[in-house]
C-alpha cells in the first residue's frame, strides 16, 4: 500500500517548521555578532587609549565569545539549510501526487531516434522521468532514464524488485539522501565528471621524486638556514639564495598547481553533498543483495566513504587557499604550500582515484533505484509486476496511465493471448482514449522491463521488446514528409521483429500521411508481417476495416472506445469494451466547431459502416 499523502504534509509541516526555528535563532546570533564585534573595537579601543590591561583582558574575553558565536551561527544555519532541504524533498512528493508534478525539472533524455521513447513520454518535459525521478546527481539522472529506455535481464529485473522493494519502506533513508545532495546545489544537479577529470590527471609531483623531495625539505631548509644566518653561523646570503630558489619554484608552479586545484574547488558543493550521501549509505541496513552490492561498490580499496572522503574533504579544503589573495601568495612562497597540497592530493587519487567512478555510478544507480521505490511508495495504485520467461505476452488487470493523477485515471484491463503473432486491435470515436491506452501500456512495459512498479492491479508480461509508433516528428527543416518520416520511424518497429524475445508494438494510426486506401493497403501489410514474424502488440485505428484481421487470424482480437450523447453534450468514459466501435463522433466534432453538416447522424453512421 502506498504511503498517505498527509504523512508527507505532515513531514513538510515539522521541517518547515524547523527552519523557521533555525533561521530566527540564526538573526538572533547574527545580532549578537555584530553587537560583540562593536564591543571589541569598543573595548580594544579603551584599553589601547588607556593603555589598561583590564579592558585589553575584556576585549580579548569579548573576541572568543565573537569566535563562538561564529562557529555556532555556522551549525544553526547548516541546520536551517538541512531543515529546508528535507522540507523541498517532501514539496516534491506532495507535487507529484497531486499533479502538480510538470513544476519539477524536466529530467531524462534519450537518442533522438529511439525505439519508443518520444512515443510514450519516457523522457524530458512532461514524461515518466519528470514524474518519478528524484536523484539529484546527473549520473543518477542519465541511470534512470537508461534502465527504462532498454529492457534488463530477467534476473537483473527481479533483483531490482526486491530492492525497489525495500527502499520504499525506507523513507527517511531516502529523504535523508535527497536532502543530502539537495543542500550542495539548488536548482542544478551535482556533475562529478569535473573531479573525476582530476582523478585522471597525470600526477605533477607525486610523479616527480626530485619536486616532492623539493616539497619537502626546501621549507625547512629555508627557515633552518635563516634561524643559523640569525644566530650568525652562516652568512644571510645563504638563506636568501635558498628562499630565493624556493619563491622561484613557488611561483613557476602555481599555475599548475591552480588548474588542478579548480577541480576540486567546489569542495562545499559536490564534493560535501558526495561525501554525505556516501556515508549516509555506508551506514544503512540492507538485505537485498542489489543494494549490499552498491553498498560494497562505494567502499573504495576496501576503506570505506566515511574515511576516504574524510581525507578529500581536508585537503580540498586547504586547497582552497589559492582563492585567497594576498594571504595565498605569501603563504605558497613561505612554504609551497601549493605542491605540498597538491602532494597529498595526488596521493589521495592513487590510492582511491582508480575506484572512484564505480563508487559514484553505484550512487547514480541507488539514485534511480529510489526513484522507482519512490513511484512503489508514492502512487496508490502501483505495484511490482510479474514479469517472467513464460508466453504469458501481457496480462493486467486495472492497468492506468502513471502520467495522471489517482482521481483522473480510469483503469481498463488488458488482456493479449499467450502467443506470438497476438494483437488487439482498438477502434473507437475521437479522443475516447485510443492514444492513452497504448501509452499507458507502453510506459507500465518500460516500468516493468526496467525492475520498476507498474500502475496497475495486476501486472504479468513476459520478456519482450519494446517498439512504438505514435508519435511523427514531421521535419521541414530535414526535408521530411510526414509519410517519409513515419516510414523511418517504422522501420525501427518492424527492424528484426522475428527475433527474441518477441516485439511488442505500439501503433497509433498508421500511415496518415497518405491517401485512405494506400492507408489501410500499408497499414494492413505493415500488421501482417509483425504478426507473421511472431510480434504482438497493440494497433489503434479509424480504419475500421483492420478489423477483419480478428477473423482471419485467431490470436488478434478486436477491442474499443466509444462516446454517448447525453443532453446534446459528448461524454467519453474511456472504458475499453470489446468489440470494434459502430459509432463515430468526427462529423459530430465538425459541426460542434461549427462547420455545418447537412444530416450529420446519418453521414456519421455510413461512416462507422
Amino acid at each position: 500500500m502506498a504511503r498517505p499523502i498527509s504523512e508527507h504534509e505532515t513531514r513538510r509541516d515539522r521541517h518547515d517548521a524547523e527552519m523557521k526555528q533555525h533561521a530566527a535563532v540564526g538573526q538572533r546570533i547574527s545580532m549578537a555578532r555584530l553587537l560583540t564585534f562593536l564591543g571589541i573595537v569598543v573595548f580594544g579601543s579603551a584599553g589601547v587609549s588607556q593603555e589598561s590591561g583590564t579592558w585589553l583582558g575584556v576585549a580579548g574575553g569579548t573576541l572568543v565569545l565573537f569566535v563562538g558565536l561564529i562557529v555556532w551561527h555556522a551549525r544553526v544555519l547548516r541546520r536551517r539549510d538541512e531543515s529546508e532541504s528535507r522540507r523541498d524533498v517532501h514539496v516534491r512528493h506532495i507535487k507529484r501526487r497531486t499533479g502538480e508534478w510538470l513544476e519539477l525539472p524536466e529530467s531524462g533524455t534519450a537518442e533522438a531516434e529511439h525505439a519508443y521513447a518520444g512515443d510514450i513520454d519516457l523522457c524530458g518535459a512532461n514524461s515518466l522521468c519528470q514524474r518519478i525521478d528524484v536523484s539529484h546527481t546527473v549520473a543518477g539522472e542519465a541511470t534512470l532514464a537508461r534502465w527504462l529506455s532498454s529492457a534488463a535481464p530477467l534476473e537483473t529485473i527481479r533483483a531490482r524488485q526486491t530492492a525497489v522493494a525495500e527502499l520504499a519502506e525506507q523513507l527517511d533513508l531516502r529523504e535523508a539522501l535527497e536532502a543530502d545532495a539537495g543542500r550542495a546545489h539548488g536548482e542544478r544537479k551535482i556533475d562529478p565528471a569535473p573531479f573525476l577529470s582530476f582523478v585522471k590527471l597525470a600526477p605533477f609531483v607525486f610523479g616527480n621524486p626530485a619536486l616532492k623531495l623539493a616539497a619537502w625539505l626546501l621549507p625547512p631548509t629555508v627557515l633552518g638556514l635563516y634561524l643559523a644566518s640569525v644566530a650568525g653561523f652562516v652568512p644571510p646570503l645563504a638563506w636568501l639564495i635558498a628562499g630565493g630558489v624556493q619563491a622561484l619554484l613557488a611561483l613557476g608552479t602555481a599555475g599548475r598547481c591552480a588548474a588542478a586545484f579548480q577541480l576540486v574547488a567546489a569542495r562545499r558543493g559536490y564534493v560535501e553533498a558526495l561525501q554525505r550521501m556516501l556515508v549516509r549509505v555506508e551506514s544503512a541496513s540492507w538485505e537485498a543483495e542489489t543494494l549490499t552490492a552498491l553498498q560494497k561498490r562505494m567502499a573504495v580499496g576496501g576503506k570505506p566513504p566515511s574515511a576516504w572522503m574524510a581525507r578529500l574533504d581536508r585537503w580540498a579544503g586547504f586547497a582552497e587557499l589559492y582563492t585567497q589573495f594576498p594571504l595565498h601568495f605569501f603563504v605558497n612562497i613561505a612554504v609551497l604550500w601549493d605542491l605540498n597540497v597538491l602532494l597529498q592530493l595526488e596521493r589521495w587519487n592513487e590510492d582511491v582515484g582508480e575506484g572512484l567512478p564505480d563508487a559514484f555510478e553505484a550512487l547514480a544507480e541507488l539514485e534511480a533505484l529510489a526513484s522507482l521505490a519512490s513511484l512503489l511508495d508514492g502512487d496508490p495504485s502501483a505495484i511490482l509486476p510479474d514479469v517472467r520467461e513464460a508466453k504469458t505476452t501481457l496480462e493486467a488487470d486495472g492497468l492506468a496511465h502513471p502520467l495522471l493523477t489517482p482521481e483522473a485515471r480510469v483503469a481498463n484491463d488488458v488482456c493479449l493471448p499467450a502467443e506470438r503473432g497476438a494483437a488487439l486491435i482498438v477502434t473507437g470515436s475521437n479522443m475516447a482514449g485510443k492514444s492513452t491506452l497504448l501509452r499507458s501500456v507502453g510506459l507500465n512495459i518500460a516500468l516493468a522491463l526496467a525492475g520498476g512498479p507498474v500502475v496497475a492491479s495486476r501486472f504479468q508480461l513476459s520478456a519482450v521488446r519494446l517498439r512504438a509508433s505514435m508519435r511523427i516528428d514531421d521535419s521541414l527543416q530535414r526535408g521530411a514528409s510526414y509519410f517519409h518520416a513515419e516510414l523511418t520511424k517504422l522501420r525501427t518497429v518492424v527492424f528484426e521483429s522475428e527475433a527474441d524475445p518477441p516485439l511488442f508494438f505500439l501503433l497509433d494510426e498508421l500511415l496518415r500521411g497518405t491517401n485512405a486506401k494506400a492507408r489501410h493497403l500499408g497499414a494492413r501489410a505493415v500488421l501482417a508481417h509483425l504478426l507473421d514474424h511472431g510480434a504482438c502488440g497493440i494497433a489503434a485505428t479509424h480504419d475500421i476495416a483492420l478489423a477483419a484481421l480478428a477473423d482471419e487470424r485467431p490470436h488478434v482480437e478486436n477491442v474499443h472506445f466509444t462516446d454517448v450523447m447525453l443532453d446534446d453534450e459528448m461524454v467519453f468514459d474511456y472504458r475499453l469494451r470489446e468489440g470494434v466501435v459502430r459509432t463515430s463522433n468526427a462529423l459530430r466534432l465538425l459541426e460542434m466547431a461549427g462547420i455545418q453538416i447537412a444530416d450529420v447522424h446519418a453521414a456519421d453512421t455510413d461512416a462507422a459502416q
